[in-house]
């Protein structure tokens, strides 16, 4: 989670000199989307970059923390494993899992055919690097609506001449939590390799919320030649998490750590023994190769297999899924005199082949039949990009992307269906950027989008209880303009953006069956701001602040439940304002401390607006002290979370039943931890 403020003013630094570069200025760090290559003063879209010394700044507590920080980007957490991940309002609609959002590692598709990401199979301390692409970004990277997170694993590194590196990491915390990881890596002329192991668990802080996940990560890139390298990327999880289900307000406030209580007409979480059991494992292949100075191609192909268990409060969900596909990207330097132009082409397809089996829960065990289902998902899309740098530091960048998603549908008892997008989506994509001084540009880009239900969405229109025989592809046209700039340890952002959405899918509830329809037109107009700001205070100590603000205005423009007419309502889930604030500082013998304080705003949590979560403040703070020591590196630290002890919730049901809406997070609590790795 992330590491916040005490009440004190100085709390709001980072403080370690260990990490003192943490936050970098702009024009040092390289954006790899859209092949750009470049600083991010010269990327014309509202990019975020990721260091490894920002990640490494939240060690084993998760990814949450790290992506919080940043305007447009919203992690929820409903209860432990319980994840699910907004980009401009864009998947928090979800009942869990990552949608419309789409999430690469390593350069292969970590997003399924069906549209999901299963965010919460991934290990932190496998992470290296990460880049948040915000709004619309099909002409590289497909359909979708809400953004691109690329992941990049960990790789060996060499230091003073210390090509290997063993690692070893245990954090501690508040409700038995516990996250082991031991990571070697190892680099050589000819190859680069990295295999990690890490065991997280925790009791959590409401009953029935225990997590058990153990990751396997391995990594290794061969440089065979000069010309051709091969990678391969696998990874193996097994995740294990109880869901203790939404709370209504009276519940709440009588006792915030109480499970899903039992009504007259359903038992309650604990009675049914709801969890999630999910096992994955993914295997990718990529080979790249470089023809000559101008032409690189990089082929990809990839693989998973997925196995979960869903006892529920209504059902006992079995599912089995299959997913293989293919993507190929070529780079091509068109021209390196006056106009340097370089294009971009390729394609990606998925397919994901899932086995779905509904039974009735009887207490955790599988009962009678309720149906059986299998989807056959399919997703595929041909990309290009042309971009020019022009004389006086102007870039153009052109894309546009053909996708097509479908889905064959067949149900025990002799129901097949088959659905796809109508015709080929065509996603075209047009930036430009002015760079005025390596301290300020300013860009503006308009982008088209398509973002198809997901497979969980698709199949509750064969609910009996579903009022829509038909759920469309969400569609939208993103207007976007902003500035950013670096110098002197000083770096910002600040954009603005209009997305105006047709067939926006919002989510419902009816008997505690979930179901989606499309919400005819909606606005979503957002302010962003992000500042970076490094100082050296003396010879021995340096501060580091980051500043980010996200003001939305997303409101329903033509919607209604064949009941009520919602038009000009607020969306709900999304907050009005959301504000952080980082201070880090760093001493040159070793000491740091490290704070964040965020400001939530109030929350709609139904399409009706009468209902809204409560605004909060969230503080953490860790302090530590880390030294290198000949071939050793020491780490030692000691932190507290929501210090000002407030009550508030990371993840709510929206249009919940029963008014559940709630899922409260924990009080104030403490965490400490130990790490020490070892180079030679």
């Amino acid at each position: 989670m992330k590491y916040n403020i005490t009440i004190l003013f100085i709390l709001f630094g980072q403080f370690s000199f260990a990490q003192v570069d943490s936050t970098q200025n702009l024009n040092q760090v390289t954006v790899t989307a859209f092949e750009a290559q470049r600083s991010v003063t010269e990327v014309a879209a509202p990019v975020n970059v990721i260091e490894p010394k920002s990640i490494e700044r939240f060690d084993n507590n998760g990814i949450l923390p790290i992506l919080n920080q940043y305007p447009g980007v919203r992690m929820e957490e409903r209860s432990p494993g319980s994840y699910r991940i907004s980009i401009r309002g864009s998947s928090v609609r979800s009942p869990f899992g990552v949608r419309n959002v789409k999430v690469y590692w390593n350069e292969i598709p970590f997003t399924d055919a069906n549209g999901v990401s299963y965010f919460n199979l991934l290990d932190i301390n496998s992470v290296g690097s990460m880049e948040l692409l915000k709004g619309p970004s099909a002409s590289i990277y497909g359909a979708g609506m809400g953004g691109v997170i690329l992941l990049d694993g960990k790789s060996a590194q060499v230091v003073e001449q210390k090509r290997n590196k063993l690692e070893v990491k245990t954090h501690f915390g508040s409700y038995n939590t516990q996250n082991r990881s031991i990571n070697f890596s190892s680099a050589s002329e000819k190859a680069n390799t990295f295999l990690g192991y890490s065991h997280a668990r925790t009791e959590g802080y409401r009953d029935h919320s225990k997590l058990r996940r153990d990751v396997l990560n391995y990594r290794t890139s061969l440089y065979l030649t000069d010309e051709y390298t091969l990678h391969l990327n696998s990874f193996y999880a097994d995740l294990y998490y109880q869901t203790p289900g939404g709370l209504n307000l009276d519940q709440k406030n009588e006792n915030p750590r109480w499970a899903r209580q039992a009504t007259n007409f359903t038992p309650s979480s604990e009675e049914q023994n709801a969890a999630i059991y999910q096992k994955l494992f993914s295997l990718g292949v990529s080979q790249e190769f470089k023809f000559n100075d101008r032409f690189t191609s990089t082929i990809s192909l990839f693989g998973n297999a997925t196995k979960l268990q869903n006892p529920f409060i209504t059902n006992f969900e079995k599912r089995d899924q299959k997913s293989i596909g293919a993507r190929n990207k070529n780079v091509i330097v068109l021209s390196e005199n006056r106009i340097k132009t370089k294009a971009v082409i390729g394609l990606e397809y998925q397919k994901t082949t899932s086995d779905f089996e509904v039974y009735d829960n009887n207490g955790g065990v599988t009962g009678d039949v309720q149906y059986i289902e299998a989807v056959d998902a399919f997703q595929g899309s041909v990309f290009a990009q042309l971009e020019a740098e022009l004389p006086s530091k102007v870039f153009l960048t052109a894309g546009l992307s053909l996708n097509k998603q479908s889905y064959d549908y067949e149900r025990e008892g002799g129901l097949s269906v088959k659905s796809e997008s109508s015709g080929v989506p065509v996603m075209p994509r047009f930036s430009v950027l002015k760079s005025f001084a390596p301290s300020f540009s300013v860009f503006g880009s308009i982008g088209k989008g398509f973002s198809p239900p997901t497979v969980q969405e698709f199949v509750t229109i064969f609910n009996p209880l579903a009022t829509i025989d038909k759920l469309n592809a969400e569609t939208g046209t993103n207007y976007e303009i902003g500035i950013k700039g670096a110098k002197e340890g000083f770096s910002y952002q600040f954009n603005a953006y209009s997305l105006q959405l047709n067939d926006a899918i919002v989510r419902g509830s009816i008997n505690d069956e979930d179901v989606f329809t499309n919400a005819g037109k909606a606005s979503q107009n957002g302010l962003e701001l992000l500042v970076n700001y490094e100082k050296i205070v003396d010879e021995s100590s340096k501060i580091n602040l980051l500043f980010s603000a996200d003001l939305k205005d997303y409101k329903y423009l033509e919607f209604s439940d064949n009941e009520t007419i919602f038009d000009g309502n607020l969306i709900p889930s999304v907050p009005k304002k959301t504000f952080n604030f980082s201070v880090d500082y760093a001493h040159s013998s070793g000491i740091f401390w490290n704070n964040n304080l965020n400001f939530t705003d109030e929350i709609p949590l139904n399409n009706a607006n009468t209902v809204y979560s409560e605004k909060y403040f969230l503080l953490n703070s860790r302090i530590g002290w880390q030294k290198n020591i000949d071939s050793w590196l020491l780490k030692i630290y000691a932190g507290g979370e929501n210090l000002l002890d407030q009550d508030y919730s990371l993840g709510n049901d929206i249009n919940a039943f029963g008014s559940r809406y709630y899922n409260p997070s924990p009080k104030r609590n403490w965490n400490c931890g130990v790490s020490i790795a070892f180079s030679f």
